[in-house]
């Protein structure tokens, strides 16, 4: 007879064996290196998307390898480039309603990336849908097959930076000249857009001084924080503005707590330039003849947003004679807006729109020999000029709150002197 344990063994090989040729027929061909270079087998909680932060593994305990595929979206629609990688089209489907209330597909932009992971009977598990370092979305199959989606939230290290710059030229240019970006400019001429002029209150010798917040991911510069605090200095006055939220809502305002906000901005585009003033006789470059111009206009390329000096509700938004196409925008007190030889109109008639809000883009319609805005105010449906318009302060922070805010007041003073004061020390040996 022959002994048990020699019938064991080869009967174990023979399995074994078996078990091999199995996984082998049914395992898709990414498993085997035969996938473009875009993927890769890789356990879940392994996968990498780019540079990004390691993804989140799957909740439920290690199984098979996943295929891990990364890729970019291009020019066609997302739900092409996903089946064409092997996601099934009904699985697409669920995903795009897995994401309502998360992220809209059809937002996607032609340099979003991807990492979708596929189990080895080729059903998607995972999907890393990224448009930007810091905007990254995911949606992972739960237990019940449906897909479970979120925002992921990527942290940023945060810096305090302050500068100190003397204008040569225009706002744009001095933050520009000093290695910062538009969007800090922008920012920076909000805060004071009530109160300056950029197109025609800078001069050459001008100051400006500003604390604020940059943020990267890693060493690698991402975005613009808050300004913290600024100053604007000129040869009649020193403008000053400070970020304070009292827990509830925060806002900008003077060094004695009075807030900056006022009902009329001072101009409706950013960073053109005057052309014509207000004035009881001006001869018309077009008509070639002396009239009354009766607001403001101020040039900037086709296409420029033109936004709201104050809130209100539009009143008019089309065509309108000379004006070209038009808005008015209708204010309390009587005050009305008018904004002229627009390209586009944005805001329709009867809806309300707030302060800094896009109503229109800059163009030449009507009478206009260049691309331009034609910016007026009146009171009572009578033109005055806007350089005249006085408009109230708003009511400071309260009694218990100018305390706190003093002390922030000092504290941000402190720490942009701190900073420009070791800007300026020469270096240790």
């Amino acid at each position: 007879m022959i002994p048990l344990k020699q019938h064991l063994v080869p009967l174990t090989i023979v399995t074994l064996s078996l078990l091999i040729i199995s996984q082998v027929l049914v395992a898709p061909p990414a498993a085997f290196g035969l996938e473009d270079k875009g993927a890769a087998t890789a356990p879940m909680e392994e996968a990498d998307f780019g540079n990004a932060p390691e993804a989140a593994a799957l909740p439920h305990a290690p199984g098979p390898p996943l295929t891990v595929i990364n890729g970019s979206i291009g020019r066609q629609p997302v739900y092409t480039e996903l089946v064409s990688r092997g996601v099934a089209p009904s699985e697409v489907l669920c995903l795009a309603r897995a994401f309502e209330g998360v992220f809209d597909f059809r937002d996607a932009k032609p340099r979003d990336e991807y990492q979708v992971c596929l189990s080895p009977q080729n059903e998607l598990q995972k999907l890393t849908y990224s448009t930007s370092l810091v905007d990254r979305y995911v949606a992972v199959k739960t237990a019940d097959g449906t897909f479970r989606t979120y925002r992921e939230e990527i942290p940023l290290e945060k810096q305090i930076v302050a500068k100190t710059i003397v204008l040569e030229n225009s706002l744009y240019h001095a933050l520009t000249g000093q290695g910062e970006g538009s969007r800090l400019v922008s920012a920076f001429a909000d805060i004071f857009s009530w109160d300056i002029d950029f197109y025609l209150d800078p001069r050459k010798g001008d100051t400006i001084k500003i604390l604020f917040e940059k943020e990267y991911l890693g060493s690698r510069f991402i975005q613009y924080g808050r300004i913290l605090a600024a100053q604007y200095v000129s040869r009649q006055r020193t403008y000053s503005a400070f970020y304070y939220a009292d827990g509830k809502q925060g806002g900008y305002y003077d060094e004695t707590g009075v807030p900056l906000r006022k009902l009329f901005m001072r101009v409706p585009v950013k960073f053109g330039r005057r052309t014509s003033s207000f004035s009881t006789r001006r001869f018309h470059p077009v008509t070639k003849k002396y009239k009354r111009h009766t607001g403001i206009d101020y040039g900037a390329p086709r296409g420029t947003p033109i936004f709201a000096t104050a809130s209100g509700v539009v009143e008019f938004s089309g065509w309108r004679g000379g004006y070209g196409k038009l808005v008015i925008v209708r204010h309390p007190n009587g005050y009305k807006t008018y904004y002229g030889h627009c390209n586009r109109l944005v805001a329709k008639k009867g809806t309300r729109v707030e302060q800094g809000q896009t109503i229109a883009t800059v163009g030449r319609t009507g009478i206009a020999t260049g691309p331009h805005v034609h910016y007026e105010i009146r009171i009572d449906n009578r033109p005055v000029d806007p350089n005249s318009i006085k408009t109230a302060k708003g009511a400071p922070l309260p009694g218990d709150q100018l305390g706190p805010f003093a002390q922030v007041v000092q504290d941000r003073l402190l720490d942009m002197g701190d900073q420009l004061l070791s800007q300026h020390l020469p270096a240790s040996p």
